[in-house]
């Protein structure tokens, strides 16, 4: 983001090992649903700061139970990183199964 010709470098950007620690800390307490939270720091398609969680679920979860859980999960996570407010980062979500990032890996 520009203005009048200064960049605005986001808190999450400059302060990195204490953003992951913050995310680490809040995804702990996901655990045994959230396998993983991995973030990952870069821009949306509007060039705005963001922070791309990848949020690796249990496998065995109920699929009646996934999008609730997703939002459960995420909501948790904004709440208790606060990325846009506390960090300058907007968040987005990306959920996929245990089963399904083997899958992508293999």
């Amino acid at each position: 983001m520009r203005d009048n010709g200064f960049v605005y470098l986001a808190k999450a950007f400059a302060h990195q090992p204490q953003f992951f620690a913050a995310v680490t800390r809040a995804a702990g307490a996901l655990q045994p649903d959230a396998v993983a939270v991995t973030p990952t720091l870069g821009n949306d398609r509007n060039g705005e700061s963001a922070v791309f969680f990848q949020v690796v679920l249990a496998d065995g979860i109920p699929r009646a139970q996934l999008l609730p859980l997703a939002r459960q999960i995420s909501q948790s996570i904004v709440q208790q990183v606060q990325p846009l407010e506390e960090w300058g980062v907007l968040p987005y979500f990306d959920f996929l199964t245990k089963s399904e990032q083997a899958q992508r890996s293999a």
